[in-house]
């Protein structure tokens, strides 16, 4: 067995975690991704071989990348690079495959090896109070295609969430609304900050009914206004979402 690295505490079986990772290669996710394979493979393997303890940005070079260990840099940015864009495509390949019982494969933040959990959905159907009022994303910077971006990312959002948890309920109006009788009792709120480096997306959960935030979180990337950047930070979102949210 292999003990779970994070919140849920079962136990998950070596052979669930083979199949989990013989779906995730076999996607169209990861099909053609050939330096993406390679190194899931490795990262999955060395977890189920119990040597996870002795992966490294060093040996993903030697072992995934081919490098020359007397070419090899203390520091390689580039292995950190690639172990973060797996973290991503990991993260939108369960946004839209996660089956209630299956195991989930997923590399947080932070780190260079995988932890295993078992996916627990919510149901598809819930009470009026029980949904998530999904406000727009403010945006708070000059850039004119910001601004279009983080209305895309919106919307985006909003159609990954109601993959991932099922009747989400979304309106305009403004937050102080939203605890009215009838309304969601949570709020999903955001905003966007842009520089001359990085994307920061805030990302905040609000219970009205405790009258708190009950989680947030920044995503931070690099400075670009496309569709695919839209979807990767909408799957991480929902992704860190899934162990927050319970119906």
């Amino acid at each position: 067995m292999v003990k779970n690295d994070n919140e849920v505490s079962e136990d998950v079986a070596k052979g669930e975690i083979r199949v989990a990772y013989e779906s995730v290669l076999a996607s169209e996710t990861f099909l053609k991704a050939h330096r993406m394979r390679r190194l899931f493979r490795y990262l999955v393997d060395q977890a189920l071989e119990g040597c996870s303890g002795n992966v490294s940005e060093y040996t993903i070079g030697i072992e995934v990348f081919d490098r020359r260990p007397e070419d090899f840099i203390s520091e390689d940015p580039a292995i950190r690079v690639q172990v973060g864009r797996l973290r991503h495509r990991l993260a939108g390949y369960y946004t839209e495959h996660a089956v209630s019982g299956d195991v989930e494969i997923s590399i947080p933040l932070g780190r260079l090896t995988p932890v295993f959990r078992r996916i627990v959905r919510p149901e598809q159907s819930v009470a009026q109070d029980d949904r998530l009022l999904v406000q727009p994303i403010r945006y708070l910077a000059d850039r004119t295609e910001g601004r279009a971006f983080a209305n895309g990312l919106y919307e985006e959002l909003i159609n990954q969430l109601f993959s991932s948890f099922g009747d989400v309920f979304v309106r305009q109006e403004a937050a102080s609304d939203a605890a009215g009788p009838g309304t969601p009792r949570r709020l999903i709120e955001g905003s966007m900050r842009v520089d001359a480096e990085r994307i920061r997306t805030s990302i905040r959960l609000v219970d009205y009914s405790l009258r708190r935030i009950t989680w947030a979180q920044n995503f931070d990337r690099s400075v670009q206004f496309g569709i695919r950047e839209q979807e990767e930070l909408a799957a991480s979102i929902c992704h860190a979402l899934r162990g927050v949210v319970s119906t």
